[in-house]
């Protein structure tokens, strides 16, 4: 018994939509016939030291060795969850998944804020070992390092009621640091630290410099006084121009040597004197702050009884009043001077996933909400982006990506690309998004990985988007692909189908329940709505599409004009969106750039599996090129039949392939890819010569010198930075043949680009 890995899954996650704790489990150590002794062990010990504990019911002795591993698999997870109920909340959630590895479970429940579940996971197995070798184990030492570590996290107690009153207003929030605290996202979120806002600091000098301030409550009436004076002592805190609580302060120590004696006197306070106190406030330009005052009598107005301010203080420790008044409201009342009524902190957020077109549709969004004057933050497998600046070069699909996005002050709009490996590792990246698109599941990838086998599995895996849509927000579905269709039935928001045929019965059904959809009529991309139609573009006016002839590429686009229009985008720039956006090497690097080189056509893409090589090979049809050379790899963490799959499909539509392995082995012997392709390439029935080249750069020159004019060569981009770079070159080489004097002074980078519309057959 022992852990494999352990993971805090902190946004919506393929469990659930709130944080959980996945445990990976290895029970393979235990033999068949051991394990009903075991678990007869186990459940005697565990019945001792909890009594009460819900233990799943033992099998008996003869229902074979995988009841009684599920049963351990069981025991151990409801172990962790009694040691959480110790140290915290009892977790709401809590599962086992059987893996496909031979006795390796998940075990999952809800995770609390500040527990350590690696430190839970780490006693339970502990203890269970005990209970197995009937040795002793100190559970209580245990419990009491559990707590210390549980408190040393958790956050203080103005951090946890600001988290609550959030999570009560649908504000975004999330500890940034131990107790800085993030509400809200891009431009409107805001940064606290206990009760210090991001935009307070600039009003504490006023309260602190003391002439200052006696001048300012001069004006409303208010002695302030530097002296000692007789009567109680009391704060007042004042937040959205209102009292919302006041304590009677005992400066001193108590007899028991602790700190001063508080009271809680907020019942107590005469209206006047809270006018007077928000009038402190106020001439201050405090929107929050604590009011310190000496007064004989808290009934009566300050002004009778010689009562004097001693101090203002520009952030209010809160602690203080939320430990003695005990009220949602101050943290309720608080959160109101940072959001008015009826703001959330939200900006426009879209997420994107799917098996294929991932990056192209979030490419495409991003532009769209651009050109309607956004500033947008995308996150895609090319990078980071901030407007047109990229500030990160590595596959930036997961979640962390997102939340340093979301975390940018200037980000007004997000566009997330979402992929499978990241929403497995730490769940989505974000509390809910307004527009979820899945583009496609098909054949799937990645599969065999994180015990996701099937493409049920990889579907379960990318439905967690559409389960993060927000119930005023809209999923953005294929309905093409079955898989797809039924998220569906997952989503909290409305439901915008696309597909190429108009007549698809999925968009069929849907108009006719009044639902929205995207499709193509005739040459023209059409948006519906029940009965309501709009003519969008015809094909031929948006790039993206080739004129309508690639057929991926019109589901991008539709997938993409379906997103905008579900965030409102107007009409026009919707339409100048699709116009302006092309497959070239600026808009779309590495996605089906058509290219001349040396008179051949070349088109670089970055698929890498058997859906998106059927997709590319559909594609290339509609080309007149009659010989065809392919240069073509996959990373090593696909699958045996994944790779061989993509060598049949290559072996019937080339007539020349030059495979090559890189840097992406994953794990493979060397040679072992390309062996596995050409088992597959032994099938087709077109191609006709196969070579093997190391290195991606170099099975292009040998393409490229193989190629005659009139070839089509597919070149399957490994890194897209080093394609982009390299075609630049190639194209500025071409172009320094054909006329030198045109690039004396270096290459654009547009010049070499072939017009598609002249490409390929009407």
């Amino acid at each position: 018994m022992e852990i494999r890995r352990v993971r805090a899954l902190l946004g919506p996650n393929l469990w659930a939509d709130v944080p959980m704790a996945e445990i990976w489990c290895d029970l393979s150590d235990h033999s068949p016939d051991d394990l009903a002794a075991a678990s007869r062990r186990l459940r005697a010990r565990l019945s001792d030291l909890f009594p009460g504990l819900d233990l799943p019911r033992r099998p008996s002795a003869d229902q074979g060795h995988l009841k009684h591993e599920q049963w351990l698999a069981r025991a151990l997870l409801a172990t962790i969850v009694e040691l959480v109920a110790r140290i915290s909340e009892r977790p709401g959630f809590s599962q086992v998944r059987r893996t496909s590895e031979r006795g390796i479970y998940r075990l999952v429940c809800q995770l609390q804020d500040g527990l350590p579940p690696q430190e839970c996971a780490a006693v339970a197995v502990a203890l269970c070992r005990s209970a197995l070798t009937d040795t002793a184990y100190d559970l209580q030492g245990s419990l009491d390092r559990l707590r210390t570590l549980a408190g040393d996290a958790r956050p203080s107690t103005t951090c946890a009621a600001l988290l609550s009153a959030a999570k009560s207003r649908g504000i975004p929030a999330r500890r940034l640091a131990h107790n800085v605290l993030q509400l809200g996202y891009g431009a409107r979120q805001r940064r606290l630290q206990g009760s210090t806002t991001d935009r307070s600091a600039a009003a504490q000098p006023t309260a602190t410099e003391r002439d200052l301030l006696r001048t300012l409550l001069a004006c409303v009436g208010v002695t302030c006084t530097d002296e000692p004076a007789a009567g109680q002592h009391y704060r007042m805190l004042v937040a959205g121009r209102r009292v919302l609580a006041a304590l009677a302060w005992q400066p001193g120590r108590d007899d028991n040597g602790g700190g001063p004696t508080v009271t809680d006197v907020s019942h107590l306070i005469h209206p006047e004197l809270c006018a007077r106190a928000v009038d402190c406030a106020r001439v201050l330009g405090l929107e929050r702050a604590e009011v310190r005052l000496i007064a004989a009598d808290l009934t009566q107005p300050l002004a009778g009884q010689g009562g004097q301010v001693s101090e203002v203080i520009a952030n209010p420790p809160l602690d203080r009043y939320l430990e003695a008044v005990r009220t949602r409201s101050i943290a309720e009342a608080f959160l109101d001077t940072l959001y008015r009524p009826g703001e959330n902190g939200r900006i426009p957020i879209v997420a994107v996933s799917g098996t294929n077109g991932k990056t192209t549709v979030t490419r495409l969004v991003a532009h769209g909400l651009s050109v309607s004057g956004r500033f947008v933050g995308m996150t895609c497998t090319d990078g980071i982006y901030l407007a047109d600046r990229r500030i990160d070069t590595d596959d930036c699909s997961g979640p962390q990506s997102a939340r340093l996005v979301l975390l940018n002050p200037e980000v007004d709009a997000a566009v997330l690309e979402t992929a499978r490996g990241g929403i497995l590792r730490e769940g989505l990246g974000f509390d809910a998004c307004d527009v979820a698109v899945v583009t496609n599941i098909g054949e799937g990838d990645h599969l065999g990985l994180s015990s996701i086998d099937t493409v049920e599995d990889l579907a379960e895996v990318k439905q967690t988007v559409v389960r993060g849509v927000a119930p005023w927000g809209t999923a953005v579905l294929n309905a093409a692909d079955p898989l797809v269709v039924r998220m569906a039935d997952h989503c909290k928001g409305k439901i915008l189908f696309f597909a190429r045929d108009s007549a698809h019965p999925v968009l069929l059904h849907h108009r006719r329940h009044g639902g929205r959809v995207a499709c193509i009529q005739g040459s023209d991309l059409v948006l519906a709505e029940g009965e309501t139609e709009r003519l969008v573009l015809a094909l031929d006016r948006i790039p993206l599409t080739h004129g309508g002839r690639i057929g991926f590429q019109v589901e991008n686009a539709l997938s993409g004009a379906a997103a905008l229009w579900a965030l409102g985008l107007p009409m026009e720039a919707l339409c100048a969106a699709l116009e302006t956006f092309g497959t070239d090497l600026d808009k779309s690097p590495g996605r089906f750039n058509v290219l001349s080189i040396n008179g051949a056509t070349a088109v670089f893409d970055y698929g890498h599996n058997p859906s998106a090589l059927l997709a590319m090979i559909d594609a290339l049809a509609v080309f007149p090129h009659r010989r065809r050379i392919a240069v073509y790899s996959a990373a090593g963490d696909r699958r045996d039949a994944d790779l061989i799959r993509q060598g049949q499909l290559l072996g019937q539509a080339f007539d020349r392939v030059i495979l090559y392995e890189d840097q992406y082995v994953r794990g493979r012997q060397p040679g072992e890819i390309m062996s596995l392709f050409r088992k597959g390439l032994a099938a087709g029935d077109r191609v006709q010569e196969v070579d093997t080249i190391h290195g991606w750069q170099d099975a292009v020159e040998a393409a490229l010198w193989l190629a005659q004019p009139g070839d089509l060569l597919l070149v399957q981009a490994d890194s897209i930075d080093e394609t982009v770079a390299y075609v630049r070159t190639r194209l500025a080489e071409d172009l320094s043949r054909r006329d030198p004097l045109l690039n004396q002074h270096g290459f654009a980078g547009s010049v070499g680009t072939e017009n598609p519309a002249v490409l390929v057959q009407a």
